[in-house]
């Protein structure tokens, strides 16, 4: 009889893990956004013991020189030349309480880094950059 309680009990421990790790991965994905008057699509993978959300297309990849676009704000000098279709905008956030916190959001327009939250609600994802008691909002709509 004990032993049938302790493996029940150890089943409903693993079941809730589970459960928990197939909610926060709702955030993986592609999604849609407007970034700096460009339509871009943003790929969130797990990465590490989070998640990371990266640019892999642009609808406007090239300058009108014909240049390729690329982090040149990035205060890591080394960084500068890294392709805008290759940029990490969202970096170590991890689930908690139904968000997605505890990391960083870049801005590529300024090579600014920010606190980041997380919401997602169906398929639109709440993006709050947070600077002290200041936040940008904006929204991207998962596509896949």
């Amino acid at each position: 009889m004990t032993k049938r309680l302790i493996f029940l009990l150890l089943a409903v421990i693993c079941g809730l893990n589970s459960f928990a790790q197939a909610d926060a991965d709702r955030i993986l994905g592609v999604y849609e956004a407007q970034l700096s008057n460009n339509e871009a699509k943003i790929k969130a993978f797990k990465y590490q013991d989070g998640y990371r959300m990266q640019i892999f297309w642009l609808k406007k990849p090239k300058n009108d020189d014909g240049t390729p676009k690329v982090d040149g704000k990035n205060p890591d000098k080394k960084r500068r030349t890294t392709p805008m279709t290759e940029v990490v905008l969202i970096d170590k956030v991890t689930y908690e309480d139904g968000l997605w916190q505890n990391g960083r959001v870049y801005d590529p327009t300024s090579g600014k880094s920010y606190k980041v939250e997380l919401k997602l609600e169906g398929k639109k994802l709440e993006v709050k950059g947070k600077w002290g008691p200041f936040f940008k909002r904006m929204y991207w709509k998962k596509i896949q």
